[in-house]
């Protein structure tokens, strides 16, 4: 699959390799969103350098220094010795040869001699000053890597010269990419199956590129990627989180689980996972502000707190946990065609709820551009405790604001379903009086597969 977008992050990150400068650089992002991929096209295509490549496996200093001499030894042809990794450190700034040292799985040092941060830090005071040479690390547990460089009591606190975190592709990205794996097959149906699924992440939308799928059916995918016995995706969700929650993964999942499945609340949460409330508490702090897996929705322009839900932000592990974790007895008993067949039944109303953050992300990058009637400085879900709510509103906060319901199916909108989106906009006023006098609109997003979004105002 050829390489997309990001040009904003390597036209930045090349004006960072290309400076004549010291540079301590750290990328971040979840796993599979295409950082190593990233590094590689920028180096292959942009810069044209050569660079020494790292990747950091779990195991102890003497093996990862033995790795590096055998490596160095295969890239120069001189044979050295690194006793410590501050030989290994002073090889690199004092060669001239190669100006780009990138260690991927940075955070891998963690088990191999915690120790070995400090030495980083020795290191780059020694020689930021007098040195030209560039460092790139990569970490894929983000809660170590923020750790690492963000907490205040870590040696490398402070200490990079600037640092990107790499989301998923956008929309227009992603349209382009299955454009490509579907050519004249693709429909925007298309996109909100894989979107609901995959989200933007890079892997997963390469998987579909590898498995060659010349049409579209989505029970193929499904059963190819989840739902039987060799399926390559299958324990994916699994692989990816336990080295980031370590032992206490199976509170982590069961909570992960419970939310999948539509349980946002609080109470809802300690009634499935059966914990108390002040340990609900910390997990679900940690899932959001640690592990960044979950989102705390509040009311919009309301204070945090007042009303509660609890959302999976990544597409990928909200699909997996409903439809695989939630199935792991039955995986094990074999029985795969239940499971695709119970998964695709569901599957348009866990659409529903995806297409609403679709609008959300569509939005967005239309306000960016300045295709709105007016830039919005809010956007948000708005509820009350009866369970009141309207999908989406946004707001210049000043004279504009507009109520959305987000539907995949115009035909489903009837008399009592505007009468209901009405009434619930008139809760928000009397709560927000200030926006009575504004200009209102109220409306219906509606999928469709020619536009993706069309809009329906009443």
């Amino acid at each position: 699959m050829k390489f997309y977008n990001r040009k904003k992050e390597i036209e930045i990150l090349a004006k960072r390799i290309s400076s004549k400068n010291f540079e301590f650089i750290y990328l971040l992002g979840k796993r599979r969103v295409g950082k190593t991929e990233l590094i590689n096209h920028l180096n292959k295509n942009i810069l044209k350098k050569d660079f020494l490549y790292i990747f950091t496996e779990r195991s102890n200093l003497i093996n990862f220094l033995k790795k590096q001499e055998n490596y160095i030894f295969e890239r120069t042809g001189i044979k050295y010795n690194f006793e410590t990794i501050e030989d290994f450190l002073d090889f690199f700034f004092l060669q001239k040869k190669y100006k780009i040292l990138v260690i991927d799985e940075f955070q891998n040092f963690n088990f191999i001699d915690k120790s070995i941060f400090s030495i980083f830090q020795k290191k780059i005071d020694e020689y930021q000053n007098k040195s030209k040479n560039k460092v790139i690390v990569l970490g894929s547990i983000q809660s170590m890597m923020i750790k690492i460089f963000e907490n205040a009591k870590e040696p490398l606190y402070k200490r990079s010269t600037f640092n990107l975190f790499l989301k998923e592709f956008n929309l227009e990205t992603q349209i382009k990419i299955l454009k490509d794996i579907f050519g004249k097959n693709y429909n925007h149906k298309i996109l909100l199956d894989i979107y609901s699924i995959f989200g933007g992440t890079a892997y997963y939308l390469k998987a579909l590129f590898k498995e060659n799928y010349k049409k579209y059916d989505l029970k193929i995918i499904f059963r190819d990627l989840f739902f039987s016995e060799f399926a390559i995706l299958r324990n994916e969700g699994k692989e990816i989180l336990i080295e980031e929650f370590g032992q206490k993964y199976k509170r982590f999942f069961a909570i992960l689980e419970a939310i999948s499945k539509g349980q946002n609340k609080r109470s809802e949460i300690i009634n499935v996972v059966g914990l108390g409330t002040g340990e609900i508490d910390i997990y679900l702090k940690d899932l959001a502000e640690i592990y960044s897996i979950i989102e705390i929705k509040s009311p919009i322009l309301e204070k945090k707190g007042n009303v509660t839900r609890y959302f999976i932000t990544d597409n990928f592990l909200n699909f997996w946990f409903r439809y695989i974790y939630s199935n792991k007895s039955k995986y094990e008993l074999g029985l795969y065609d239940l499971i695709l067949e119970n998964s695709i039944n569901d599957f348009e109303k866990f659409k529903g709820f995806k297409f609403e953050k679709l609008v959300k992300e569509f939005l967005i990058l239309e306000n960016k551009k300045g295709k709105l009637d007016f830039t919005f400085t809010e956007i948000g879900t708005w509820l009350d405790r009866k369970n009141n709510e309207v999908d989406l509103v946004y707001t210049d906060e000043k004279e504009n604001i507009v109520f959305l319901e987000c539907k995949l199916n115009e035909k489903r909108i009837n008399k009592s379903e505007e009468s209901q989106l009405k009434s619930n906009v008139g809760l928000f006023l009397n709560k927000h009086e200030i926006f009575k006098n504004k200009n209102i609109k109220i409306g219906f997003a509606i999928f469709d597969e020619e536009k993706l979004i069309k809009f329906k105002y009443i």
